[in-house]
C-alpha cells in the first residue's frame, strides 16, 4: 500500500510544510537503519534472478489497486503487490525481498510519475515496512525457502507489522496535510487497510502452499483474489459515498439556516470542497466567493446553465490548466477544479446535485433578503414618522405601537402591546373608520385620528390608526385669528381719529379758530406716527420670521451707548409726556454694536413701561457695564405681570390682559421684538415682575459684537435666553 498525501499549502508555496519535512526525514532514516539491519543479519547470497522476478511481481500487483480518496488530503492507494511480497517472504531471503521492494517502488514511481515528495514518501515507508517484515522472518526462522508452520507464522506476523506501519505512515501524512487528526486518519483507513493487507497476505500464503503441493490448482487462487479485490473496491466506494452523503446533509442543514445569498454561495463552494476534495469557488456579482488561484479571471458561464460544463480551467475563470467543471446556480456559477482530489464523472453528479440545491436556496435567500429589506424599510418608515401609528386586531388588541405613538400617548410599546386599545388610550372612535378630532384628557391637546381597515391573510381583519397631534396647529390658527383681530383693531384705532379730524377740518376749516385747527392737525400727526410705529413693528416681525434661518441682519459699528440712550430717552419724553423718564448711565459706554437695533430694543421697552404704568409714574432707564457686557434695564412701577405668564409675554401677539377688560392698546409685539433683536446682537433678556409691584426688563448685550459681514457664516445666531426671576 502506498500513499498520495500532498499538502495544499506546500504546493502553493513550492515547498514542504515543517511537519511533512520531519515525517519524511524520520521515515527515510528509519528505512535506511532497518534496511542496513536486515542486510547484516541475512547470511544468504542474494539472487539477481529472484530479485528480478519478485520486483516484476510486486510491480504487476501494484497495477491492480484501489484508491480511497480523502476529501481534504489526497488518497490512499491499496494494491495487490502485498500478495507478491508475502510470497517473497516465504520463498526468498530478507535482502532479496528488501531490494525487490525498493526497486518495485522506484519503478512504480517512474511509471506513475507522482511528485518527487510523494515518490520519496512512498519509497521510505514501503522500504521501512518491508524491512521490518523481512527482519522478523529472518530473526524467527533460521532457514527461509523451506515451508513450515513456523515460516508461515513468521511471514504472517511480518505482513501484519508491514500493514500497520503503512497505515500509521499514511495516516500521519494525511494528518500533516489536512485538518484531520492523526487518530482520525487511523480510524478512517485502518479497517480497509487491515482488510486488504491481511487478505493479500492470506492469499499469498495460500498461493505458496498450493504451489508447493498442487501447482495445477494455483489458478483457482485467482477466484478469491478477484472476489476480495471486488469486495474491497465496493467497500471503499460505499465508504466514500457515505462520507459524501453525510457531508451533503451537513451542507444542506447549514443552507437551510441562512437567508443571506452570499453565505449560500460560500457554503456551496465549501460543500464542493468537503464532499469532493477538489477546489471550488462561486462566481457571483462580479467577484469570486472562495479561494481561487492567483491570476483567475471572471467566469463567462451563464448562471442559468442547469447541466455541468467541462473545460480547461482558464476558459472557465480559475487560473488552472487542469479539468474544470462549472454549473449554474441561478444566482451565481459554481466552479470546481483539481484540488487534493481531481474532478471526475462522480464529481459531475455531486456538483449537479449541489447546484440543484443551490438554486432553491438562492431563490429562498433572495426572497428572504427582499422581504427583510422591505420589512426594514417599512419599519424605518413606521419608526421614523412623527405621527403615531397603532395597529390592532378586530378585538381591539394592540399589535403594533410605533415610537411616535409612545411619545404622544406616554405609554411605552411594552405597556401597550397585547392590551386593548381602550385600556391604553381611553374611550374614543378607535375602531370606527374615518377621520376624527379627539380632545385628550388634559383638555389642552387635540389629536387628529385617521382610522382605516385592512385585511391580512395571516391575521384577519386589522385596523390602522394614525394619530397626528394638531394642538400646535390649532394654537397657530388661533394665534393667526387673534393676530388679525388685534392688527385690525390696532390699525382701526388710529385711523378713526385721523378720519374724524380730517373730515372736521375739511367741512369747517374757515369757521374754526387757528388754535383748534392746530390741535386737530397735531392729533392727526400723532395718530399717523402711532400708525407708522405699528406698521413698522409688523414689518419687523415679518422680517424676523423670514430671517429665522439666517439670523437678523445687523451692522455693528463703534457706538457710545450712553449717548445713544440720552437720544432715545429725549425722544421718548416727547412721545410720553405724561410719564417721568429717568436715565442713569456712565458718561461714556463704548461698544461695537448696531445702534439701530439697540434703539429698537429700548424704544419697545420704554413704550411697554409707559403703556402699563399709571400717568405721572416714573420709568427708570439705566445702563451698567460688567465683564465685557452692557446691561440696559427699563423699570416701571405699573401693574406687573403674573409669574405664570412671564414666559408667554415674549410670544408674538401675546397679551396677558383679559380681552374683556383690556385698557391698553397694542399688538403684543414689543417684547417679542426685544427678544429676537437681542438674540441677533448676541445678547439675552431677563425679566422680573410681580403683580402690583411693577416690571423690570434687562437686556444683556456684548460690548464687542463681531461684524458678521467679515466672518464666515456659521448658521443662525442662537435664540436669546429669557430669564425670569
Amino acid at each position: 500500500m502506498n500513499a498520495e498525501a500532498d499538502a495544499r499549502s506546500a504546493r502553493r508555496a513550492g515547498g514542504l510544510t515543517p511537519g511533512t519535512r520531519w515525517l519524511l526525514v524520520g521515515l527515510t532514516a528509519a528505512a535506511v537503519a532497518v534496511a542496513a539491519a536486515v542486510v547484516l543479519i541475512d547470511t544468504h547470497t542474494p539472487s539477481l534472478t529472484a530479485i528480478a522476478v519478485l520486483t516484476a511481481a510486486i510491480v504487476a500487483g501494484e497495477a491492480f489497486n484501489i484508491d480511497l480518496p480523502f476529501r481534504r488530503a489526497g488518497s490512499a492507494r491499496y494494491g495487490l503487490g502485498d500478495l507478491s511480497l508475502t510470497a517473497g517472504l516465504l520463498l526468498l531471503s530478507g535482502t532479496e525481498v528488501l531490494v525487490a521492494a525498493a526497486l518495485a517502488m522506484m519503478i512504480s514511481g517512474f511509471i506513475d510519475r507522482p511528485p518527487l515528495v510523494r515518490r520519496l514518501f512512498n519509497l521510505s515507508q514501503y522500504v521501512l515496512a518491508t524491512g521490518v517484515a523481512a527482519g522478523v522472518v529472518e530473526l524467527l526462522v533460521s532457514e527461509t525457502g523451506q515451508l513450515s508452520l513456523g515460516l508461515f507464522g513468521a511471514a504472517a506476523l511480518g505482513i501484519l507489522l508491514f500493514t500497520l506501519i503503512n497505515v500509521v505512515a499514511v495516516a500521519g501524512g494525511i494528518a500533516l496535510n489536512s485538518r484531520e487528526s492523526w487518530i482520525g486518519g487511523l480510524q478512517r483507513i485502518m479497517p480497509v487497510g487491515l482488510l486488504i493487507g491481511l487478505g493479500n497476505a492470506a492469499l499469498g500464503l495460500i498461493a505458496v502452499a498450493v504451489l508447493e503441493s498442487h501447482p495445477w490448482a494455483l489458478p483457482a487462487v485467482a477466484v478469491p483474489l478477484v472476489l476480495m479485490f471486488s469486495a474491497s473496491r465496493q467497500e471503499v466506494r460505499a465508504k466514500i459515498d457515505r462520507e459524501r452523503s453525510e457531508a451533503y446533509v451537513t451542507i444542506e442543514q447549514h443552507l437551510a439556516e441562512t437567508v443571506d445569498a452570499a453565505v449560500v454561495a460560500g457554503l456551496l463552494a465549501d460543500g464542493a470542497r468537503r464532499i469532493l476534495g477538489c477546489s471550488a469557488a462561486v462566481w457571483r456579482d462580479g467577484r469570486w466567493i472562495g479561494e481561487v488561484p492567483e491570476g483567475s479571471t471572471e467566469c463567462p458561464v451563464d448562471p442559468g446553465l442547469a447541466v455541468p460544463l467541462v473545460a480547461l480551467g482558464p476558459g472557465l475563470g480559475p487560473a488552472t490548466d487542469g479539468r474544470c467543471i462549472a454549473v449554474g446556480l441561478g444566482g451565481g456559477v459554481l466552479v470546481a477544479w483539481q484540488g487534493e482530489v481531481g474532478v471526475d464523472r462522480k464529481a459531475d453528479e455531486w456538483l449537479e446535485r449541489l447546484a440543484q440545491s443551490g438554486r432553491a436556496h438562492f431563490e429562498r435567500a433572495e426572497a428572504a433578503s427582499a422581504l427583510a429589506h422591505e420589512q426594514a424599510t417599512l419599519r424605518a418608515v413606521v419608526d421614523g414618522t412623527k405621527d403615531g401609528i397603532c395597529v390592532f386586531d378586530a378585538q381591539g388588541v394592540v399589535r403594533l405601537w410605533n415610537p411616535a405613538m409612545a411619545r404622544l400617548s406616554g405609554a411605552a410599546a411594552s405597556a401597550a402591546l397585547g392590551r386593548g386599545v381602550w385600556h391604553v388610550l381611553g374611550a374614543g372612535p378607535w375602531t370606527t373608520d374615518g377621520v376624527y378630532d379627539v380632545p385628550r384628557d388634559d383638555g389642552e391637546r387635540v389629536w387628529r385620528l385617521s382610522v382605516s381597515s385592512l385585511r391580512d391573510a395571516g391575521h384577519g381583519a386589522m385596523r390602522v390608526a394614525v394619530v397626528h397631534d394638531v394642538t400646535t396647529e390649532r394654537r397657530v390658527a388661533r394665534m393667526k385669528d387673534d393676530m388679525l383681530a388685534v392688527v385690525s383693531h390696532e390699525l382701526r384705532t388710529p385711523l378713526t381719529p385721523i378720519k374724524a379730524s380730517a373730515q372736521l377740518l375739511r367741512r369747517r376749516w374757515e369757521r374754526m379758530e387757528p388754535t383748534s385747527r392746530e390741535d386737530l392737525l397735531e392729533r392727526i400727526e400723532e395718530r399717523a406716527d402711532h400708525l407708522t410705529r405699528l406698521v413698522g413693528d409688523i414689518l419687523l416681525v415679518g422680517q424676523l420670521s423670514a430671517s429665522s434661518r439666517l439670523g437678523l441682519e445687523v451692522a455693528p459699528t463703534e457706538t457710545d451707548l450712553a449717548g445713544l440712550l440720552h437720544e432715545i430717552v429725549a425722544a421718548q419724553r416727547t412721545s410720553h409726556p405724561t410719564h417721568d423718564l429717568a436715565l442713569t448711565t456712565p458718561d461714556v459706554v463704548t461698544a461695537h454694536t448696531d445702534p439701530v437695533r439697540v434703539r429698537q430694543i429700548v424704544d419697545n421697552l420704554i413704550d411697554n413701561a409707559c403703556k402699563f404704568s399709571d400717568p405721572g409714574s416714573t420709568v427708570d432707564v439705566s445702563v451698567a457695564v460688567h465683564d465685557g457686557s452692557a446691561t440696559v434695564s427699563v423699570a416701571d412701577t405699573g401693574r406687573g405681570i403674573p409669574r405664570e405668564d412671564l414666559e408667554r409675554v415674549f410670544d408674538r401677539f401675546e397679551r396677558v390682559e383679559d380681552p374683556l377688560i383690556m385698557t391698553t392698546s397694542g399688538a403684543g409685539l414689543g417684547l417679542y421684538i426685544v427678544r429676537e433683536v437681542s438674540s441677533a446682537l448676541g445678547g439675552n433678556v431677563a425679566i422680573d415682575s410681580a403683580l402690583g409691584r411693577g416690571t423690570t426688563v434687562s437686556v444683556h448685550l456684548p460690548l464687542h459684537l463681531p461684524d458678521p459681514r467679515l466672518a464666515q457664516p456659521h448658521g443662525p445666531l442662537p435664540m436669546a435666553n429669557v430669564q425670569t426671576f
